[in-house]
């Protein structure tokens, strides 16, 4: 058995991969790593899927077995607050039992730093190390009884309450709650059940779909994406609300739903967020985002004189830089992002929120915001394709990069950039990205340019060389 710990922990099928046994095994490791880095305490939470609490206080167990305390909360909770508990509480760390936006019959944990952020590549590697080393030699694993436990104070259960009153300082309350919007919310029937109306009470009209518990998801990929939010989209056409707004599994994704029904990618929503804290709230610094994020955001940045930070695939680049001062937005296109200030960890609450204020105080749609955008900055169109791969990835790899390598001496390449994966950037802007996920055996294949003409075109030549691949 193989755990690894990929862009935001290790993930694997319940009862198959993620059993009670491997996470035992993966908390003694992070229970070592922590004694050997001088770490006494931890918060631990848990997501909606089935057993989550149970793998949780197994964790915790083991965790107490090993003189450490856990705060460990009595209900599910969104991954941002437990990365704004870390820092609250003063803990070494954070154990998530979560398996994100993955389908329902997965779930996974989650190691965060003591910043709240996700842990750095040195830190998730001496865990894996760690874990290695045990099934090549296997010892007792110290676990401590759960009423044992609380009884010597190494398990401190406790229930959430300080999260939305925080956040209410960061949002312009005022400004919602005199815009009077009508508002659509979707948890996926997940942790944002409990955050979102919270805040919203009193200040919008808002209406919940999917709020209350299912291991299941209700049958839905709990990924706010455009194809996964029809019920949402539906709901803001019938109700005429002015926007629509969702959080994935763990509330840590955002997706952001138009007056008119439209899906308003990451993509988009990140320009927007960035050119309104310039603007409205004259903020002063530099964005950063992931290799595989819109380049509009360096427009945006290089006309105000500002850089924009590229960094590999993985929240964990996005929340460390943010934290040491060198950048004052930061976000990914799979719909995460914070903002300087706040938590080291993307937060889908947040976004959304921000969101709200944006429209709020701008008294414009999402779509005549990024217009705005276009035509001050010009226009970008992005897209990303998905495919499964069976087989060996180090020589499908291998083959790929073989492939675009090959492209180099063309006319109109710029330059080959293997930051993370593979991306073709071409002399007008336009480029190519493959990448292969993290916690799932696809490749995803990442195109932009400044048409839809020529974004079809690089789609074309992306999948016909990630075919070449896999064939």
């Amino acid at each position: 058995m193989k755990i690894h710990f990929g862009t935001s922990g290790w993930r694997g099928i319940i009862a198959k991969d993620f059993t009670f046994e491997n996470v035992k095994i993966a908390s003694y490791a992070i229970a070592k790593h922590l004694s050997e880095n001088k770490g006494k305490s931890i918060v631990i939470g848990y997501d909606t899927r089935f057993l989550s609490e149970e793998f949780a206080k197994l964790s915790a167990e083991v965790l107490a077995g090993y003189g450490i305390k856990s705060y460990l909360s009595e209900t599910d909770l969104p991954t941002p607050v437990i990365a704004y508990l870390t820092v609250k509480n003063k803990t070494d760390g954070a154990i998530n039992i979560t398996a994100s936006h993955n389908d329902p019959y997965y779930n996974g944990i989650k190691f965060s730093a003591k910043t709240g952020g996700p842990a750095l590549p040195e830190e998730t590697k001496d865990i894996e190390n760690k874990i290695n080393n045990y099934f090549k030699n296997p010892v007792p694993i110290k676990q401590t009884d759960f009423k044992e436990a609380i009884d010597k104070k190494l398990i401190i259960p406790f229930k959430e309450k300080w999260y939305v009153n925080a956040l209410k300082k960061l949002i312009d309350t005022d400004a919602v709650k005199k815009a009077n919007l009508r508002v659509i919310y979707d948890p996926f029937f997940a942790t944002g059940r409990k955050y979102m109306p919270k805040f919203l009470r009193g200040k919008v009209k808002c209406t919940m779909i999917h709020g209350k518990r299912d291991t299941l998801f209700g049958g839905l990929h709990p990924e706010p994406t455009g194809d996964n939010l029809k019920p949402l989209i539906k709901k803001v056409v019938k109700e005429k609300a002015l926007l629509g707004l969702a959080t994935d599994g763990d509330a840590d994704r955002f997706g952001v739903v138009d007056r008119d029904g439209s899906f308003i990618s990451p993509n988009m929503v990140l320009p927007i967020i960035y050119y309104y804290l310039l603007t409205e709230r004259k903020m002063k610094g530099n964005v950063v985002r992931t290799v595989a994020t819109t380049h509009l955001l360096d427009r945006i940045a290089e006309k105000f004189g500002y850089q924009s930070i590229e960094t590999p695939v993985g929240f964990k680049y996005i929340g460390d830089t943010i934290t040491k001062g060198r950048a004052i937005f930061g976000g990914e296109e799979s719909g995460g992002a914070t903002i300087k200030g706040w938590i080291a960890d993307k937060d889908g609450i947040f976004v959304d929120l921000i969101v709200l204020e944006i429209v709020s105080v701008r008294k414009k749609s999402m779509k005549e915001l990024f217009r705005e955008i276009e035509n001050k900055f010009g226009k970008f169109v992005s897209k990303r394709t998905d495919f499964s791969y069976k087989g060996e990835r180090d020589k499908i790899e291998k083959r790929l990069k073989e492939f675009v390598r090959k492209l180099e001496k063309e006319d109109d390449v710029e330059k080959i950039n293997e930051t993370d994966g593979t991306k073709i950037i071409f002399k007008d802007g336009s480029w190519i990205l493959f990448r292969f996920s993290g916690t799932e055996p696809k490749i995803r294949v990442y195109c932009e340019s400044d048409s839809e003409e020529k974004l079809n075109a690089l789609t074309e030549k992306g999948i016909s060389i990630a075919e070449k691949a896999l064939s």
